[in-house]
């Protein structure tokens, strides 16, 4: 009751700052709300096991090369080249598991690529589509990492996945057209009739393509009939792993030193290795998503900043205005500690109250435009296209409390240590100083 008492009386006093929090939670919230999708996006497992994982990219001479040799353009000779350049790395001693895939089938790659898969009973689900090309050794889940829904081992294809045109899907995907993840040796279809059919061969877990976005519905599959004409080398990536205990640093040197130089032939040339991890953060970066935490953080930082000014500012003043009030208070043995409570709690409620009127702005403006969602995965997502529930920011009741939770104690916290900072100042004022002056 004295705190609510003392609250009123100094209500002119405090009508501005609870103005300035009531404009700042709005604003706050509607800053953290994609942060909030954006970070939980990217703490979402990648699905795979990333260490020591490379990228190997390639890219073509043309007439305006010096280097260019117009002998060397026809299709099976540039196939039997770079067949040569992917049989250097694979038997490389260090290479545990390696693939050959297209730039739109790899993780944070440069595209994407779906396709419509069919039950039995012409169920549809669009799903992401990973081709490999399925040379000697080539096993893309193993080279990225993927992992066995049920037995969380790393994804083993038969001996005739290629040849059989077997496909190996997500969790995800296995759900929505089954029901159920336990569908090896079932058959799903490119078309409603039917046709086309592929044996379920595999069932991993769900795995990104973005690291900033979520997993989508996705399918493995070889690319039996391939042709490498020499200007389709930038399009193509050689990805491999590291057999375990290799030492990595060892390893970039010997293969910078002795491998590289023999990547590069005819009109294909070796345009660099990266890992993953480093690729991933270059491509994070020229897409947009980091530049777009970056400047969310930004107008973060710019409204806890203007918030925690306008605390400090007017608790100066107040703390000023009521030095009588605080000298009289120490002269009859209230502590610095007590002192400073009460004006912290004065601050806790004035944050309160003004960020419960704000949510009754936010919800209005949530319920017309709808939260933040980010981009859930790298393409214009079909119509009937439902975000997987199973995570928090796609469900519109946890993604609320999380996001006003997250606001409230930034706000919170920001407010009381703009109060804390006059206020211990003022407290610390000898009771006879503070009286000598009023």
């Amino acid at each position: 009751m004295i705190l609510l008492h003392q609250l009123w009386n100094q209500r002119r006093q405090n009508l501005w700052i609870f103005i300035e929090l009531l404009i700042a939670g709005f604003f706050l919230w509607m800053v953290i709300d994609p942060i909030y999708v954006l970070t939980a996006n990217r703490l979402i497992p990648q699905g795979g096991d990333s260490r020591d994982m490379y990228v190997l990219s390639f890219g073509y001479y043309n007439e305006s090369f010096g280097e260019y040799d117009s002998t060397l353009t026809s299709g099976q000779v540039a196939k039997q080249q770079f067949e040569d350049i992917v049989r250097t790395v694979r038997t490389s001693p260090e290479v545990g598991a390696y693939t050959l895939a297209s730039c739109n089938s790899f993780p944070n790659g440069r595209g994407w690529s779906g396709m419509q898969l069919y039950n039995a009973d012409s169920l549809m689900v669009h799903a992401q589509q990973y081709n490999f090309v399925p040379l000697e050794g080539s096993n893309l889940p193993q080279a990225y990492g993927m992992t066995d829904v049920r037995t969380g081992q790393p994804v083993n294809l038969p001996a005739d996945f290629a040849t059989r045109g077997k496909i190996a899907i997500s969790e995800r995907t296995a759900l929505d057209l089954f029901g159920t993840t336990d569908v090896v040796g079932r058959t799903v279809y490119e078309s409603p009739d039917r046709e086309y059919p592929h044996e379920v061969a595999a069932v991993f877990r769900n795995y990104k393509h973005y690291t900033s976005e979520q997993p989508y519905p996705l399918a493995v599959m070889a690319e039996a009939d391939w042709k490498m004409p020499y200007w389709r080398a930038y399009l193509y990536n050689i990805v491999f792993r590291l057999k375990d205990g290799v030492d990595a640093d060892a390893f970039e040197a010997r293969f910078r030193e002795e491998v590289a130089p023999h990547l590069s032939q005819g009109n294909f040339f070796f345009n660099g290795m990266e890992t993953f991890t480093d690729y991933s953060r270059r491509q994070a970066l020229s897409s947009g998503i980091t530049n777009k935490l970056r400047l969310q953080y930004s107008l973060g930082g710019f409204a806890l900043l203007c918030i925690f000014l306008g605390m400090a500012g007017t608790f100066w003043i107040r703390a000023n205005a009521r030095r009588e009030e605080i000298g009289i208070r120490r002269s009859m043995g209230a502590s610095v500690g007590c002192i400073t409570r009460q004006f912290l709690a004065e601050g806790a409620v004035l944050v309160t109250v003004a960020y419960a009127l704000a949510l009754l702005v936010v919800v209005n403006y949530v319920s017309v435009a709808g939260f933040y969602e980010g981009i859930i995965v790298g393409h214009v997502l079909p119509q009937d296209f439902v975000p997987d529930p199973a995570y928090a920011q796609n469900r519109p009741v946890p993604h609320f409390l999380w996001v006003t939770a997250l606001t409230y104690a930034v706000l919170l916290l920001t407010a009381l240590i703009g109060t804390w900072i006059p206020v211990q100042r003022a407290a610390r004022t000898l009771p006879v100083e503070a009286l000598h002056e009023e």
